[in-house]
């Protein structure tokens, strides 16, 4: 069992309750549109960050209607957009579906790196070995661990804008392969700033077991 109780072992204990409700909301993404009707989640056209079909999904049954909640309260659910599951949208558009959907991977990758309680050894941590032992060498943990999340913000903050500011319009199969890196690196960042906080109380605790008592 992955353990958060030592310096330099891989962390699980922090995950037990993260990772479990993670891959949950990640496979109701995918699911939902199969609860109800065909069509009942069509041509949902909204706004981000606010709740544009609430009226819509008051007439769903619990689970979809939680769902497709929480992706409306986030997303702006363009039809054009998004992916469309047994004649339904899914509750957020393709690349926050990517985003979300591998976020995961992200925090399986912080899971099974070394802790540390710096956020940008962390993350370096979560690297394959090699690149990770070239980076500290030539570059230093903080300037390896701004590239990798600079490299994987990258590929959305390209296609995003450059389709907000010219007439270029991104397709789904784009969104969804620029959100992989997005994800991942997201996923890998909470995962990461989590052990961090759990490995200061660990390494305080045991520092403090160390210290003979007055």
């Amino acid at each position: 069992m992955l353990r958060a109780d030592k310096a330099g072992e891989p962390s699980g204990s922090v995950y037990s309750a993260q990772m479990p409700s993670a891959c949950l909301y990640t496979v109701s993404n995918f699911a939902v549109p199969y609860t109800i009707p065909p069509g009942a989640a069509a041509n949902l056209d909204g706004a981000a960050n606010i709740v544009d079909n609430g009226n819509v999904y008051n007439t769903m049954w619990t689970y979809p209607q939680v769902i497709y909640y929480i992706g409306d309260a986030q997303c702006h659910q363009m039809a054009a957009r998004t992916l469309w599951l047994n004649g339904n949208q899914m509750p957020m558009d393709a690349r926050m579906t990517s985003i979300y959907a591998f976020a995961n991977f992200g925090l399986l990758s912080a899971m099974f790196a070394a802790p540390s309680t710096s956020i940008a050894q962390g993350i370096v941590n979560a690297l394959p070995k090699r690149l990770a032992a070239w980076g500290r060498r030539h570059l230093g943990p903080g300037v390896l661990a701004a590239i990798v999340v600079a490299l994987g913000i990258l590929p959305v903050a390209v296609d995003g804008f450059v389709q907000l500011l010219t007439p270029y319009e991104s397709t789904n199969a784009t969104r969804v392969l620029t959100g992989i890196p997005t994800g991942w690196t997201g996923g890998l960042l909470v995962g990461v700033m989590m052990t961090s906080i759990r490995q200061v109380g660990v390494e305080s605790a045991a520092l403090r077991s160390r210290t003979p008592a007055a």
